[in-house]
This record gives structure tokens, sequence and C-alpha cells, in this order.
């Protein structure tokens, strides 16, 4: 399905658990309400069903930290007959064993969250000592078939933005066949410390131009138009991926992407809260999987770009007046 911006939706981001076992200082915690609730196997399987008629065919399994649940590998092979592409999003920290039984599940891919391979730094942005374990993920991950894996690096000011890290971390990109991908940190409103943003917000212009200028070949990733840059490492080609999404009407205007959070809300932005779905009332309706259809085709028709700028397109109709479709009330929180 399309949007009113042209936009059209083909992924979706399930957040399966907020609990953690790392206290990462940029975290933005997909930009959920606070919430302890988690969605059974069953809700998730039906909730990700009406995603596919909708026309979604990636889910990508987010947290908090989805190893977490005990039930993660059933939740992988529940959801995996249902979509081209299923992939997670995990700190690694539990891939060493989990990753030959999820990739036997259905998984595909992961991105693995390393911010440092320097372990005081390291300690100092999650709060645990944990690079060697990580280590061990990634190389489990990789002798599993779980491909490709994206390191996920949020670029930190006087952190992990040197030459020096960023050489570290792409020697073990090539080493393990896996790309690097490279976040900028967003400024999550409730889920942020704006001190902490501004102590540690590092631009990603400098970073982006120099891999361009390196590079033998660049493309462009459907979801946001992120640059992928791949370029020879001491005669090993390496990809790395710029995500550049803070005030960029461009990164917006490619997004393709809802989310579910983990107590089991649709939003459709990562950076605001306004017009959530709740889908838990209508997982329990009589008729649940036509509300549930009617609840993405109204998320899809309402989202918009968060950064708005010039060139972004006037909307081709006006949004509904009104959450009840087609005799269906879905029930809709209004939030900052």
């Amino acid at each position: 399905m399309r949007d009113r911006y042209g936009r059209d939706v083909t992924d979706l981001r399930i957040s399966l658990t907020q609990r953690c076992n790392l206290k990462c200082v940029f975290c933005h915690m997909e930009g959920q309400p606070v919430s302890t609730e988690e969605l059974g196997v069953a809700d998730l399987t039906r909730i990700v069903r009406a995603a596919a008629r909708a026309g979604i065919d990636r889910v990508k399994l987010t947290g908090g930290e989805p190893t977490l649940r005990s039930d993660i590998v059933e939740i992988v092979a529940a959801l995996r007959p249902h979509m081209q592409e299923l992939s997670m999003t995990t700190n690694g920290l539990r891939l060493e064993a989990l990753a030959a039984p999820l990739r036997a599940a259905g998984l595909e891919r992961v991105n693995i969250s390393l911010p440092s391979l320097d372990r005081a730094t390291y300690r100092e942005l999650t709060g645990v000592d944990g690079v060697d374990r990580v280590l061990r993920g990634i190389r489990a991950a990789g002798a599993a078939g779980l491909a490709p894996i994206k390191l996920n690096v949020v670029a930190l000011n006087g952190s992990n933005d040197d030459k020096a890290s960023t050489a570290a971390l792409l020697a073990l990109a090539k080493e393990t066949g896996a790309w690097l991908q490279v976040i900028e940190f967003e400024n999550v409103s409730g889920r942020v410390d704006p001190e902490v943003y501004r102590q540690f917000h590092s631009e990603l212009g400098r970073l982006s131009a120099d891999a361009a200028q390196r590079a033998f070949r660049t493309d462009r990733n459907r979801l946001h138009g992120r640059p992928q840059y791949t370029f020879a490492s001491d005669g090993a080609p390496v990809t790395v991926e710029v995500v550049q999404p803070v005030e960029n009407p461009a990164f917006c205007m490619a997004c393709h992407r809802l989310r579910v959070t983990s107590d089991g809300q649709l939003k459709g932005c990562l950076m605001t809260n306004r017009g959530l779905v709740d889908l838990r009332e209508l997982l329990r309706a009589p008729d649940a999987d036509r509300a549930l259809d009617r609840a993405f085709e109204l998320a899809i028709a309402t989202r918009q770009p968060y950064f708005v700028g010039p060139e972004t397109p006037a909307p081709s109709r006006a949004e509904p007046a009104t959450w009840a479709h087609e005799g269906i009330a879905l029930p809709m929180i209004s939030s900052p």
C-alpha cells in the first residue's frame, strides 16, 4: 500500500520487549511509550498476517533486546512463513548460543549493535563488559549463515567517531564479511536525554564524504535512500552504509516502514507517538482480522514525514476525519 506522500509501505519493525541487558547511553528504545507488556506468539502472528495483507513483506524484530524473549526461536518460526524476509536487530550478547537455532527457524540476517571494539569505551557506553561476547556472537552468526551481518555503530562524538575506532571496525567487517552501518544519534523525545544528545551527537557528513571518495561502487538502500559505499580495505571489499536521519527530509521521504511497539500499538514513525493505534483491543474483536486490516490501512493513510522540508509534496488527499472505518472503531492514542 502507498501513503498520501506516495511512499510504498513494505516494512514492519516489531519490538518484542522493552527489556534489555545493556544500558546504552544512546538508546532511543524505538521511541516507545514505557510499558512492561509483551505480545504472545499468536498475537504477533496475527499482526504479521495482517501486515502481509497490507502489502508488507519484510519484518525486523527489535527490542529492547529481542533475544531476551525465552520464546524467540518460536516467534521466528511462526512469523517467517508470512514474510519475504525476517531479520533481527540485537546487541549480540546472547547470539553465540542462539544464532544456529534462529537460522534454522527461518531468520535470514542480523544487525548487531557494536558501538566500539575498545573494551573500556564499550563498557562506558553500554554499562557492560561485553565486547568478547559480542565478537563470539558475530562469528556464530556468520557460521550459521545469517548474512549479510550489519554491524550497527551509532556515531558518538568523542567516543567512537575518530579514525582509529573506524579503522578497527572496518578491519572487523572485512574479517567477518560484515557490513558496517554507521548511524547518526537521534534525539527521540521522551527516550533520549537532551543533554546526552548534545554531548554525543556527531555529524556524519565528513564520514560520508570520505567513504564516497574512496568508493569504487555506490548503491542506495531502498529504505530511506541510505548511501552504501563499497571500497577496498587492504585489498578486500568492505561496504559502509550511512544512516543519516536527523533533520533530513529526503531520508523521511524514502521511509517505507511502520512499527509495532512491544505492547501492541501500531505507529507510523520512530520520532512521534501521535496517532498510535492500539491493536490489543482489535486482537480480541469478533472480526479481528478485518479490524486489523483496517488499522493498517488507516495507519498507512495518515502517516507523514517527520522532517518536512520545502521539497516535501503536499498530501494527495485529506486525512480521515475519524478512526472509525467500515463500522469498526479503531482505538487511537494521541500522545506527543
